[in-house]
């Protein structure tokens, strides 16, 4: 029966069981709490730390300083609700930027499930068994990973949530404080994130043509209280676009990031909705990141046992759900981010099919409680089998490149970067303006120099060239450096940049930026190998010590000669004098995680440590490989680092076994090194 709490489950019950579920959401959502933010969609997540910092550090202003392009120094985005919240709570209670950032969203995603038990309540569900739908929401893998992360999405989707629940409360009761709370949620809503706030166009309009089932007095009262929110909410988000253009149309480099020009970046071509790749990415991102297969049969199997109007509810749940990738598709193919805007309405149908079909007496006694915790279980799998890599495999470090460009260039310094087109990564780091320039655009030197003369002189401090494409460009590089006072030798590299100061700045050591090693768990005294055959072409220079603790091996891996290192492993390198670059390629082979072997790895880990002729061991590079659970970390692996100039010492590549510290088919392998 829907409407009372009664007989098969005490309300206490379920109020533990919600408890249980909230204190395992809240484990899982600060996990990698002081990791940094490039663990995944990075970019997105750098350019609202970015907008956020410079609030923090500037104060705030309507067109908000987002400063990669240079005068004026603005790119209205979204209107930055999240952003001031997030730089007020790091200014008011001193906790670091980006734990700020996680902290607010997560808030954020908490405060969406009061407004969705009051709204299911037009279900008719009983208080108690509203805690089944919160529960499934709260387990969904796009929420335990994504409200961490220092993204809009969870903010823009509680103000979504709750302009819905008090839409629903203003109809019922037309008053002009509802009206108003409405509209405020509205405005919040469509000015944090458009595309999230029209996700929820449908269930509204199925809110208000619900309520125009009454007598015509009603009917024009709930008009009313339906048309002045949408009006005004929808009219403010309107202007904020506009707005944002007329500002980026200001500067030749931000043209391209106005709304007729991202057209259709977020709409996609009309056929793309009509290409079956579409709907099976869908499908896949659905049950991968959202709800998982299991618990899609288990709500299906229970809508049978759920009143016709709870069914009906859910259709228009799923509805609103099914229109987020088909208004924005292209948006939706390509961001699985952005399912954060309309998954709540998925999970909140099959939490309500179950939520119905709790009570029902044709069900044998248990079936409830059995079909939740197959649903929790299945939800909480596909979180560890996707998003929770991120956490075994931590999130890199900031570049170290950042670092220096923040020593070296004083607080007005500008830093001009070209060939990482808007790519926020250093910029968010190094804390200084930059002038990025974007796409292919390097030789628009006209262009480049009516921003530069809106800049008091010498205002360029420093110069980042991006890729190899430019890199391999010496009379562009010295040009440029000769234009703005620079050194046209490299004060420092690292990785794919190159960092150009001005004339007389001594070049920087990399090294003395890269962490040093003291969380070393990798084993001491392996058994020393002697490398010979031809596993000795692989190598140049050729390693000076191998140590293993099963011995070390040529084969053969898909006709490419290799070195078989099973982990745990080190080869050890003396790289030549003015050596600058080393590359590897390591990796696992298929064997070692095939589905159908009696034994999985759980991964390996891959590490270059530089042991210098003095001084302590510092990390180059380290990443977790899980390709059991990661297809990206199957095949060969590709490690390509950039040398601290003047490196004498010794470079450790390391093979070490997973974060269980399993060696079971840790049946590791090394394709190439070589340090030129």
């Amino acid at each position: 029966m829907i409407g009372t709490d009664h007989s098969r489950t005490s309300p206490r019950a379920l109020a533990v069981m919600f408890g249980l579920v909230l204190l395992l959401a809240l484990a899982l959502l600060t996990r990698s709490w002081h990791a940094s933010l490039l663990d995944r969609y990075e970019f997105r997540q750098l350019q609202t730390a970015l907008s956020t910092w410079w609030i923090a550090s500037a104060g705030w202003q309507l067109d908000y300083l987002f400063p990669l392009f240079g005068p004026p120094w603005s790119v209205p985005m979204e209107f930055p609700v999240y952003q001031i919240i997030v730089a007020t709570l790091h200014q008011a209670t001193g906790l670091p930027l980006e734990q700020a950032g996680r902290l607010t969203g997560i808030i954020f995603l908490l405060a969406c499930l009061p407004a969705l038990y009051d709204l299911l309540g037009f279900a008719s569900l009983p208080p108690s068994r509203r805690l089944v739908v919160l529960a499934v929401v709260l387990s969904s893998p796009v929420y335990l990973f994504y409200a961490r992360t220092f993204m809009i999405e969870t903010t823009a989707l509680c103000f979504s949530v709750w302009f819905l629940a008090l839409l629903r409360r203003s109809l019922e009761n037309p008053r002009a404080l509802w009206i108003l709370a409405t509209t405020a949620a509205g405005v919040l809503a469509g000015l944090t994130k458009i595309t999230t706030f029209l996700v929820f166009g449908l269930p509204a309009l199925a809110l208000v043509l619900n309520s125009l089932r009454q007598p015509t007095t009603a009917v024009r009262r709930n008009l009313v209280a339906a048309i002045i929110p949408a009006v005004v909410s929808l009219g403010l988000a309107w202007w904020w676009v506009r707005h944002g253009d007329a500002v980026k149309d200001s500067n030749p480099f931000t043209g391209f990031l106005a709304a007729r020009e991202l057209h259709h970046w977020n709409f996609g071509a009309l056929g793309l909705r009509f290409d079956w790749s579409f709907w099976v990415h869908l499908q896949e991102t659905v049950v991968d990141h959202n709800l998982a297969e299991g618990a899609i049969a288990i709500a299906l199997l229970c809508a049978p046992f759920a009143p016709a109007r709870t069914r009906w509810i859910a259709g228009v749940a799923v509805l609103g759900f099914l229109s987020g990738p088909l208004v924005f598709a292209n948006l939706y193919h390509i961001h699985d981010y952005y399912y954060a805007a309309n998954s709540l309405l998925l999970l909140a149908a099959a939490g309500l099919m179950l939520a119905a079909a709790w009570d029902d007496a044709r069900l044998p006694r248990g079936t409830n409680w059995l079909a939740l915790g197959l649903i929790l279980l299945f939800q909480f799998h596909a979180y560890y089998r996707g998003y929770y890599s991120h956490h075994r495999n931590p999130a890199p470090p900031p570049p170290p490149l950042a670092a220096l460009i923040r020593d070296a260039v004083p607080a007005d310094g500008v830093v001009l970067i070209y060939g990482a087109d808007w790519n926020p990564l250093l910029p968010y780091y190094f804390q200084r303006r930059a002038v990025m320039v974007p796409g292919e655009r390097e030789n628009e030197t006209a262009v480049l120099d009516d921003i530069i003369a809106q800049l008091p002189p010498r205002r360029i401090a420093a110069m980042v060239i991006h890729g190899d494409k430019l890199r391999d460009r010496p009379d562009f590089i010295r040009e440029r450096a000769a234009r703005f006072g620079l050194s046209p030798a490299p004060a420092a590299t690292h990785g794919d940049d190159a960092l150009y100061l001005p004339a007389g700045t001594a070049p920087a050591n990399l090294l003395d930026l890269a962490p040093v090693l003291t969380d070393d768990t990798f084993p001491a005294g392996l058994p020393a190998n002697l490398l010979t055959g031809p596993a000795l072409a692989l190598f140049q220079p050729a390693p000076h010590a191998v140590h293993s603790q099963y011995g070390i091996g040529s084969a053969e891996l898909d006709g490419r000669l290799i070195l078989n290192a099973h982990a745990p492993a080190e080869l050890v390198f003396r790289p030549a004098p003015g050596a600058r670059r080393f590359q590897a390629v390591a990796g696992l082979p298929d064997a070692a995680f095939a589905p159908d072997g009696k034994a999985v790895t759980d991964g390996i880990s891959l590490e270059v440590v530089a042991v210098p002729a003095d001084g302590p061991r510092r990390l180059l590079y380290r990443r977790q490989l899980d390709p059991a659970r990661q297809p990206a970390d199957r095949g060969p692996q590709t490690i390509d680092l950039t040398l601290p100039a003047g490196f004498s010492g010794d470079l450790h590549l390391r093979l070490g076994n997973g974060p269980a510290g399993s060696p079971t088919n840790d049946w590791a392998y090394v394709a190439k090194v070589e340090i030129r």
